[in-house]
């Protein structure tokens, strides 16, 4: 059951990654001007959508041992 947890959790935390980067996306599509504090959050959540995500095939595709 732990392992089944953890996989709705890295889902979980997947989709908010992806969600947040496609809505900082299309804010900077506007050409808003931001301090240097979001553009770290930015680079962070656009570095972290992908690889959790490349996280979850792993996790999900893992072979049973």
């Amino acid at each position: 059951m732990k392992e089944h947890s953890g996989r709705i959790l890295l889902s979980v935390a997947t989709l908010l990654f992806s969600v947040l980067s496609a809505a900082l996306g299309f804010g900077l599509l506007g050409s808003m001007t931001g301090s240097r504090w979001f553009e770290i959050l930015c680079g962070f959540c656009f570095i972290a959508a992908p690889l959790l995500v490349i996280q979850l095939v792993l996790e999900l595709f893992k072979k049973e041992r």
